[in-house]
């Protein structure tokens, strides 16, 4: 593995969701993608219920750049970045599809603290369907499967409360 650094940030593609018109930077944010010969690295994280950017579990496979409503739970997970009042928290969100996501070169997904560590492991054990998608590209590396099978071990013996209060 090589670690590149460049100060690009032309290449950098983040969609704004501040425009006034959601659908047209879905599909401009497409045709950039496509201009650029695709995505090189797409850099994500897992949600509490497995979801990966805002496709929820059941998201199409066949999905593209959209404006997604987003799940009861996944509100209630971002009210932090909302001083914790879930009635700011916006109903949609702009997310890449799950097919934009499996075109990419290389999928990056971070997962951070116990509770998405919890909801990776559950979601490659249960196979849910949006991790199941990204497993079955060619340079995401039996790695996480591995690196989990310890916590799959000790989270069997971590009742639903002592969860709750290690956030």
């Amino acid at each position: 593995m090589r670690l590149i650094i460049r100060d690009d940030s032309a290449a950098v593609n983040i969609l704004d969701g501040t425009v006034e018109d959601l659908i047209g930077e879905c599909k401009h944010y497409e045709e950039r993608i496509k201009a650029a010969g695709g995505i090189e690295l797409f850099l994500g994280g897992i949600g509490e219920d497995g979801h990966i950017a805002f496709n929820e579990p059941g998201s199409s496979l066949a999905s593209r750049t959209r404006i997604k409503t987003l799940a009861y739970d996944t509100i209630l997970a971002n009210a932090r970045f909302f001083d914790n009042d879930v009635n700011k928290v916006p109903r949609m969100a702009l997310t890449v599809g799950v097919a934009t996501v499996l075109e990419s070169k290389e999928v990056v997904v971070v997962v951070t603290g116990l509770r998405k560590s919890l909801a990776l492991s559950k979601a490659i054990e249960l196979h849910v369907k949006t991790v199941k998608y990204f497993k079955s590209i060619e340079h995401v590396q039996n790695e996480v499967e591995r690196a989990h099978a310890a916590l799959l071990k000790k989270g069997a013996a971590v009742g639903e409360e002592q969860i709750g209060s290690m956030e």
